[in-house]
């Protein structure tokens, strides 16, 4: 299978390692050139037109940072709106609006492709070993077809419902990662404030159950972090997960309104993001590298 991916950053670039096998032939873009390197002399095919990875490809996974990126690739100049073969699937894996993917679907739709929304979850240490949760949003047909690509990187597929159903499924699974990070975040500056030693908390909160796999990643993270990426990418990592944050909440609450509903609690952590991951970066206090 021509196997086309966009997008080789955190979550991107391990995902797309996993199509390093024969059953695929392998092509990668990205508008960044550093982020091309790692794949040099690994038998995929490398390219700066996205035109040309489109144009060669049966299949193509995006997994961009966000609405705007998501909306240069689809109609920016050589896009996936421009250039897409008839009978070609998109796989979009980004965090991004319903409605993006939706009018994207459309868009496709005229030039005879057809597209999914397959948000994933589980960080890039799982992307590395192929088990990502993937939830897809989409006709149940196309996802039957690209099973085996979303098989390469996801241990668990669920299908949503229609298109733009994963990334709501997804923005509901986000809102409850935030949360709990902002709650381990403000136990940990407590514990601390009080004098204790936040190995305690973790121990408390280990034996009771509240300590959820995600949390423990958080708090572990505040120590090895810096020692393990360097002061100067653990504080570029921290401040894009802190964005990243805050762009997840906001694309729960831009589904909440159009549903009619409020979401409070996601409401009030959304301006957080960016003190629970940065606080005291550099003296063991912030961080995660959850997805």
């Amino acid at each position: 299978m021509r196997l086309g991916f966009i997008g080789l950053g955190n979550i991107g670039a391990p995902m797309a390692r996993r199509y390093l096998r024969p059953e695929f032939e392998l092509t990668v873009h990205d508008n960044h050139a550093e982020a091309l390197r790692p794949f040099e002399d690994t038998g995929a095919r490398l390219t700066t037109s996205c035109a040309d990875l489109v144009q060669s490809s049966q299949v193509i996974a995006v997994c961009v940072r966000d609405d705007v990126e998501l909306l240069a690739v689809a109609y920016g100049d050589g896009s996936l709106s421009d250039s897409i073969e008839p009978g070609t699937t998109v796989i979009v894996h980004s965090t991004v609006r319903p409605q993006t993917v939706r009018d994207l679907g459309e868009s496709l739709a005229l030039r005879g492709g057809r597209l999914l929304d397959a948000a994933v979850t589980g960080g890039a240490h799982l992307a590395a070993v192929g088990e990502l949760c993937a939830m897809v949003g989409g006709d149940a047909a196309d996802l039957a077809r690209v099973r085996p690509v979303l098989a390469a990187c996801c241990q668990r597929i669920i299908h949503a419902g229609p298109l733009g159903a994963g990334m709501v499924l997804k923005a509901a699974n986000n809102l409850v990662t935030m949360l709990q990070l902002v709650a381990a975040h403000e136990a940990d500056a407590l514990a601390r404030a009080g004098g204790l030693d936040p190995a305690l908390l973790v121990d408390v909160m280990t034996e009771n159950g509240n300590l959820t796999d995600t949390m423990r990643r958080f708090l572990e993270f505040r120590t090895t972090g810096p020692a393990s990426l360097g002061e100067r990418a653990y504080r570029e990592f921290q401040d894009r997960m802190g964005r990243l944050g805050a762009k997840d909440l906001q694309v729960a609450l831009d589904i909440a309104r159009e549903a009619g509903i409020e979401l409070p609690g996601a409401a009030a952590a959304r301006p957080l993001m960016a003190g629970v991951f940065n606080a005291g970066s550099g003296t063991g206090q912030g961080g995660s590298d959850a997805g």
